[in-house]
């Protein structure tokens, strides 16, 4: 019985069928290597991309997976299993003491915090109670009871983004405009950081302002104009961006706001921010989480 002769063998008129044999090899096999580092890198970042599995999380480290390591404690985003789950340790800011925004932040409260405000401050008398009530109120997640924690971490980030409730607009007035087809940039407009958290800055997030039924992006000013827009542009950015990760800590929550003030050239601003959170925490009554630091 005839055989056919191997590519070993070589003679030369295979020469061209060996040769197409390995390349189509080649090829698959880089395919292969191709997917394989795809998926890796896809998974180390899948806070920025999400994870590919409906089933899979997130964790805060970056990577998708469906075990205890990636849905449990740490779990960034995706079908997080936290619920009743502490692993020794008191992270969530939204546990502890509740009370309605109104009895937690009282009049007199919010007032005795604005007495503070510097009398040369240009955001002196435009920070005022009602406006906050009215706009945490605007929020579902806050007509109900609220954990003190919560709002002694709202008002840390507020303070510390409006230098004491000193400022209403950033002082270097860049124009922080990017090419956008869904939320372009107005003529003439600037977008810079306004209101209570000046990290907030670029078209992008003004165009959020169609959430707040709110023209934003025509007029980016109206965030320093008016005290109620303010508080709601802040609160809106807060529930889209760090309620969902309160559980992780007020160190991990920081980061939502502005992640640069996590790294080692920052480290003072994190530590100003720290101070402030546990000063209200004390102010309410209320002791802080665990995870302060980033």
């Amino acid at each position: 019985m005839s055989t056919s002769p191997s590519c070993s063998q070589n003679p030369h008129f295979l020469t061209l069928i060996c040769y197409n044999k390995m390349t189509i090899k080649n090829v698959i096999f880089s395919l292969f290597i191709l997917a394989i580092l795809a998926e890796t890198v896809f998974s180390q970042n899948c806070m920025d991309t999400s994870c590919p599995g409906l089933k899979e999380c997130c964790s805060r480290w970056g990577f998708c997976g469906t075990k205890d390591e990636y849905c449990g404690f740490f779990c960034f985003s995706g079908p997080c299993n936290i619920k009743g789950k502490s692993y020794g340790y008191d992270y969530n800011v939204d546990a502890g003491p509740r009370g309605k925004i109104e009895t937690v932040i009282t009049s007199a409260l919010f007032d005795s915090i604005m007495s503070k405000v510097e009398s040369n401050c240009s955001a002196k008398g435009f920070y005022t109670y009602e406006a906050f009530i009215t706009a945490f109120k605007s929020f579902g997640a806050y007509k109900g009871k609220v954990a003190k924690r919560e709002i002694a971490a709202i008002l840390a980030h507020f303070s510390y983004g409006s230098k004491s409730f000193c400022y209403k607009e950033e002082i270097s007035n860049e124009r922080y405009c990017s090419k956008s087809k869904k939320y372009p940039c107005e003529p003439g407009k600037n977008y810079y950081g306004r209101g209570l958290l000046q990290s907030i800055t670029w078209n992008e997030y003004y165009g959020a302002g169609k959430h707040l039924g709110l023209p934003l992006l025509k007029d980016p000013d109206l965030v320093s104009r008016s005290p109620e827009v303010a508080f709601k542009f802040a609160m809106w950015f807060w529930n889209r961006n760090v309620r969902p990760a309160l559980y992780l800590g007020f160190g991990e929550i920081t980061k939502r706001v502005d992640g640069r003030e996590c790294g080692n050239w920052r480290r003072d601003d994190t530590k100003n921010k720290v101070k402030q959170y546990i000063e209200f925490c004390e102010m309410l009554g209320v002791t802080p989480d665990q995870g302060l630091d980033c």
